[in-house]
């Protein structure tokens, strides 16, 4: 099967985040099959005579996807949210006006492909796309989050980046719906060290911008906080140690497509905990502790209860690691590719 295969969330700002992640770890194990000849594209003009083409990104007010399309087109769509909460995720009037381009676009796609059946509901309210033609298809850790026992590697990374000795992680984007002042108020009302990485967290301009009004209040608040630590982007290698170094990730999103750091935490033996709304109980199966995103209190008893809990921070663990068994990047790949041949064989 010859597959064009757009890769151009490698080159832009998405290459460090969630999108990029997808895209790299798709497009590499898709290489590797001898059943698919993969071309790469990162403009349509550049597509030559396939049997189908995939979209790994779907950008809800940018032209991102082509109305006209030549060949079966799969696009994924990782979420909605920006069209849940409209009032954190302000398009203005050209932002509106591409979103109806792109539900234009995806009326004569052959399938989409999304992270979890609560986004396949997102997506069937939000874009009015016939549920017949969305494949839920669930992401998975990659193979480097694992337990670590290297006592020496462990001391290096925590010497590294100069990290407590006891403390709370979350590795993410800056977005409203991440949680971000609810999580760190919790931290500090539990009283632990919260550690924070992503890429995005090295961004501290244009916060006037309405999507990054809750981040700049973040700053405001606990930028200088003598509990929180701030890192920036973290090398992959280094990410794995450091989540094995924490005593529990943290993910008490507003809301989430996915939560792929809940099943990187489980691979690594964290405890997680994370929000009881959207997709995270979905993902999280019976691996952590659900809590009410809204609730600062909610969130830190559930940190106390890990920190001072051995019996049930094993618990936790346990489920965590029995839970990950669900998912694997074979899986991935393997419906990924079911998806294509459905595209090839309905068009």
């Amino acid at each position: 099967m010859k597959v064009a295969f757009n890769s151009l969330p490698l080159k832009t700002e998405h290459k460090t985040r969630g999108i990029g992640f997808y895209t790299r770890n798709l497009l590499a194990d898709l290489l590797q099959r001898p059943d698919i000849e993969i071309q790469e594209f990162s403009d349509i003009s550049e597509i030559k005579k396939v049997d189908v083409v995939h979209y790994p990104f779907f950008d809800l007010f940018l032209r991102s996807l082509p109305i006209i399309k030549k060949f079966p087109t799969i696009v994924t769509i990782h979420d909605v949210i920006p069209l849940i909460f409209p009032r954190h995720y302000p398009p203005g009037i050209k932002g509106f006006l591409n979103n109806l381009y792109q539900k234009m676009a995806l009326k004569n796609v052959s399938a989409i492909i999304t992270d979890s059946e609560n986004s396949k509901k997102d997506i069937q309210k939000f874009l009015k796309v016939d549920d017949g033609k969305i494949f839920p298809v669930y992401l998975a850790p990659a193979d480097y989050f694992r337990p670590i026992k290297d006592k020496k590697r462990l001391e290096s990374v925590s010497l590294k980046y100069h990290l407590p000795n006891k403390f709370a992680f979350y590795v993410g984007s800056v977005n409203w719906n991440k949680n971000l002042l609810n999580m760190t108020a919790a931290c500090v009302k539990a009283d632990i060290d919260l550690v924070l990485a992503g890429k995005d967290f090295e961004d501290k301009l244009n916060l006037y911008h309405p999507e990054k009004r809750s981040y700049a209040e973040f700053l405001k608040k606990f930028e200088s906080h003598s509990k929180v630590h701030i890192l920036g982007f973290i090398p992959d290698e280094d990410l794995a140690v450091i989540m094995n170094l924490s005593k529990v990730i943290l993910l008490p999103s507003f809301y989430e497509g996915f939560g792929l750091p809940i099943l990187e935490a489980q691979a690594c033996g964290t405890p997680v905990i994370t929000s009881n709304v959207s997709s995270m109980p979905e993902i999280a199966g019976k691996g952590t502790i659900l809590v009410d995103p809204n609730s600062v209190g909610e969130i830190a008893q559930a940190i106390r209860e890990i920190i001072n809990d051995q019996k049930s921070r094993k618990n936790l663990i346990d489920k965590g690691l029995e839970n990950i068994q669900r998912f694997s990047w074979e899986k991935t790949i393997k419906e990924t590719i079911k998806v294509y041949q459905y595209a090839v064989c309905t068009k």
